[in-house]
């Protein structure tokens, strides 16, 4: 199945140098910087209702520190695949922003050369790198006063990579956990159909007990939480009843 996020024929494309290796660039008004401005705008919205004392230039200056660290441990975690796929010798073909996020592009990301070993290696990358991201942001988080604006950053940080750490490693295919699962059942012997099959039974039965934990939320009042276990639930049910495709 063709890459939707691919870059058009015909159409201009800016490039922006390479990372690791890959080129990084852009095509059309979808490489505008849409989420960062979306993200900055609400967290300076949340600033301004939860310590209206602040001043103004404040309440941008956390808004903005803060969107850096939540859509850059996103950055982080897709450069870290790239830097993974350059070291087994499979790079990445291309890095295309979309609405200022990184898409990673192969031509052929299931290339017959690309051993079941090489598949889980890089797709490692990013979960690892998360985890190196929430244990530094907890070691950020003692060594700041709590209730400062610090302890507020270091809070985002632990947050955001609390959740890209394991919520990455869900065995579906849009996440890092779907190639694993599959090639680790591969590599273990188990056809491709084999690995398929489990591999529905698996999210069947995760999107039902994620579905659960968001029902308890929801009795507990976390609607955040009920909201994230909801999205996951949705993801791995989807992949179970053959919604979602490799």
């Amino acid at each position: 199945m063709p890459n939707p996020f691919s870059f058009q024929p015909g159409k201009p494309v800016i490039r922006m140098g390479h990372v690791f290796g890959a080129p990084l660039a852009l095509q059309g008004w979808n490489g505008l910087p849409v989420n960062q401005v979306v993200v900055w705008t609400l967290f300076t919205g949340l600033s301004i209702k939860n310590h209206p004392s602040r001043r103004g230039w404040q309440h941008l200056l956390l808004g903005g520190i803060k969107m850096v660290v939540l859509l850059g441990s996103e950055w982080c975690h897709n450069m870290a695949h790239v830097a993974a796929a350059r070291a087994i010798g499979k790079p990445v073909d291309a890095v295309r922003i979309v609405f200022g996020m990184p898409v990673l592009l192969y031509d052929e990301p299931e290339h017959p050369s690309i051993t079941p070993r090489q598949h889980i290696l890089r797709s490692l990358g990013g979960p690892v790198c998360n985890l190196a991201l929430l244990l530094v942001s907890k070691g950020f988080q003692r060594l700041t006063r709590p209730g400062s604006p610090a302890r507020e950053v270091a809070d985002a940080a632990a947050a955001t990579n609390t959740f890209l750490a394991p919520a990455s490693l869900l065995p579906v295919p849009v996440f890092d956990g779907g190639p694993i699962l599959k090639w680790s059942l591969i590599s273990g012997g188990f056809s491709p159909a084999q690995s398929k099959k489990i591999i529905t039974r698996t999210n069947r039965i995760l999107g039902a007990g994620l579905a659960g934990a968001s029902a308890v939320a929801v009795r507990r009042r976390r609607w955040l939480l009920a909201g994230i276990f909801a999205f996951l639930a949705a993801l791995s049910l989807a992949t179970g009843f053959g919604r979602i495709k490799e």
